[in-house]
C-alpha cells in the first residue's frame, strides 16, 4: 500500500530537516512511503534550501515551490494535486512523528470503508508554566474526545477520492474530513499513531492560532450549515471531562480559571472577527513560538 506524505510548510527552517529525518527512515519497499511532497509558500528563510539538500539526497522528496502565500487550504490542494498515489498522508511542517507512527496512521486502510484516520497531537510544552498547563490540556481534551467521536488534528491519513477543498479555509483537515465521509467513508482515531508539537508559548501567539481556527469553524458552518461540529466545540461535553483531567492544587485552579477565560475570550474574538469585521484569516500570522517543537532554536 504506497502512499504519499504532504507538507505543508512556510518559514519552517527549524523543523523541516528533522522532519524529513523521521520521514525518511521508512523504507518503500518496507513501509510504502512513496513520496513526500513539501509545498514551500512565499518562505524567506532556509526551507526551500534544506528540502533542495534532502531531495538530492532522496529522490522520493519533493519541493513544490508557491511564490507567494496563498493559505494553508492553498498548499493542501497543491499536494492532492501533483501526488501520484490514492492513499495520501498530510501533516504540518512543525510536528514529529513518534517512532512507527506513520505505519500506525495507514495500517487501518486495508478496510475498505475508511476513508480517514487521524494521529494523536502530544505537545512537548512545559506544564508548570500557564501556557503550557492551557497547551497540554487542549490536547488531552481532544484526545479524549477524538476517543469517542472522530476528531481531526495536525496529522490525518486519507483517502484521494477529492480534488480539492476551498482555498479560503482555516480548517482543512475538517474540510478533508467532511468532503471524504460524504463519499461514504468512515473516520478512525489511532492513538498510537503519536505526533509530538509545541502549542503557543504565549497569549498573543495562542489568540493568533485560536482565534483564525474558530474562524474557519465559522467559515465552514456558513457554506455547510448541515454540517456538524466536532465535539471539541460541544462545551457541555469538554466540561463534563475537565474532573478526570485537572489534579487539584492551588496553581491548578488558577491555571484553569485562566484557560477557560483565555478560551471564552478566544471564542469571543472570533465571533467578532468573523461576524463583524467580516475577517477570515486563513492566510495568517505565524506564531513563532510554536515553530520548534524541540525548543532547540
Amino acid at each position: 500500500m504506497e502512499f504519499s506524505v504532504g507538507i505543508a510548510a512556510y518559514n519552517e527552517a527549524a523543523n523541516i530537516g528533522r522532519l524529513l529525518d523521521r520521514l525518511l527512515i521508512y523504507q518503500r519497499g518496507d513501509s510504502g512511503l512513496a513520496e513526500i511532497l513539501v509545498v514551500a509558500s512565499g518562505c524567506t528563510d532556509q526551507t526551500e534550501d534544506i528540502v533542495r539538500t534532502y531531495a538530492a539526497r532522496d529522490q522520493r522528496v519533493r519541493l513544490i515551490t508557491q511564490p507567494r502565500r496563498e493559505g494553508k487550504a492553498s498548499a493542501v490542494n497543491l499536494f492532492i494535486e501533483n501526488s501520484v498515489h490514492d492513499l495520501l498522508v498530510l501533516m504540518s511542517a512543525d510536528v514529529l512523528p513518534d517512532d512507527g507512527a506513520l505505519i500506525h496512521l495507514i495500517a487501518s486502510f486495508s478496510a475498505d470503508k475508511v476513508g480517514i484516520t487521524a494521529g494523536r497531537i502530544i505537545p512537548r510544552n512545559d506544564r508548570t508554566s500557564f501556557m503550557g498547563f492551557y497547551v497540554n490540556l487542549f490536547w488531552s481534551l481532544h484526545h479524549r474526545i477524538a476517543l469517542k467521536s472522530f476528531k481531526a488534528g495536525e496529522v490525518v491519513a486519507f483517502r484521494k477520492v477529492i480534488d480539492a477543498i476551498p482555498n479560503d479555509t482555516a480548517t482543512d483537515e475538517t474540510w478533508i474530513v467532511l468532503l471524504v465521509q460524504e463519499r461514504g467513508y468512515f473516520p478512525k482515531y489511532i492513538p498510537q499513531a503519536v505526533f509530538r508539537n509545541r502549542g503557543p508559548d504565549n497569549i498573543r501567539d495562542f489568540l493568533k492560532v485560536r482565534r483564525r481556527h474558530l474562524v474557519g469553524y465559522y467559515h465552514l458552518l456558513k457554506l455547510r450549515p448541515d454540517w456538524k461540529l466536532p465535539d471539541t466545540m460541544d462545551n457541555f461535553k469538554v466540561l463534563k471531562l475537565l474532573k478526570n483531567e485537572v489534579l487539584f492544587s492551588p496553581r491548578n485552579m488558577v491555571y484553569l480559571m485562566g484557560s477557560l477565560f483565555l478560551e471564552l475570550w478566544a471564542r469571543t474574538m472570533a465571533r467578532y472577527d468573523f461576524y463583524l469585521a467580516k475577517r477570515n484569516p486563513y492566510v495568517w500570522d505565524m506564531a513563532a513560538s510554536t515553530k520548534d517543537p524541540e525548543g532547540k532554536k
